[in-house]
């Protein structure tokens, strides 16, 4: 079957990575369960069989069992790395606190130091942080846009964008395009004519410079105090992946 090939933003792309998740599995060709660590602040551990494949979707859930706190993840890892392209994806997520979605892109040359981003970056497409329950309305539910870069210690550094959503996000399945070129990061919520989140607006020195490095792809759920305190009522949460799509340029 041939590549898919679409033009956008001027750009011809060829699609080099497809998944519906059609099935009852997770498709091994494609992706891996992320080892069972634990994540973050609040003790939680990303663990296997938070993370099935059911009525073709790809599902994340986000659990407390007992004391513990349990979360999905799947990543391509050497299995699937591009640079420069586009990465779309279509996804439904319920509201919750104390756990957030994201859709990434890793490489472990983020673990370079001083030479910006340019030489390897963490690049989060989107990271859902739903937990306004003890905040004023638009003040803590957004997709968070993110590049860290110069490892995750002293010498971390970090560039955010933020879109608010309001409660109506819920209801539906929504579809990101983002574009990563070599002058910025772009991405686009739900085919709108303007991006939520343009690296041009800040600059790209803001952002240590665009990231030159092929990364991996990562969907996961995970429990911080970043995402506010957890509500047991509101537990499970679940994300859902009807499907990923990646085109390199031609």
């Amino acid at each position: 079957m041939e590549a898919e090939r679409i033009t956008f933003n001027g750009t011809n792309y060829v699609q080099s990575f497809y998944d519906d998740f059609d099935g009852d599995e997770l498709n091994s060709k494609n992706w891996e369960r992320c080892p069972e660590w634990q994540r973050q602040d609040l003790g939680g551990y990303w663990k296997n069989d938070c993370t099935t494949v059911k009525d073709s979707c790809l599902i994340l859930e986000s659990k407390k069992d007992g004391d513990n706190l349990y979360s999905g993840a799947v990543r391509t890892n050497e299995k699937i790395k591009q640079g420069y392209g586009l990465y779309k994806i279509r996804f439904k997520t319920e509201k919750t606190s104390g756990c957030w979605s994201a859709f990434w892109l890793m490489t472990e040359a983020e673990k370079n130091i001083g030479g910006g981003a340019v030489d390897g970056a963490e690049i989060d497409i989107f990271e859902i942080i739903a937990n306004d329950l003890n905040y004023p309305e638009g003040k803590r539910k957004y997709l968070n846009s993110a590049v860290h870069w110069d490892g995750y210690d002293a010498d971390h550094k970090m560039h955010n964008s933020m879109y608010n959503f309001d409660d109506s996000f819920y209801e539906d399945w929504h579809e990101i395009t983002f574009e990563w070129t070599k002058d910025y990061y772009k991405a686009w919520l739900d085919n709108a004519a303007e991006p939520y989140w343009d690296s041009t607006k800040d600059g790209a020195e803001a952002y240590g410079g665009i990231n030159t490095t092929k990364n991996y792809v990562k969907i996961t759920s995970e429990f911080g105090k970043w995402g506010g305190d957890v509500k047991d009522e509101l537990l499970p949460h679940h994300f859902y992946v009807d499907w990923v799509k990646i085109y390199k340029p031609e």
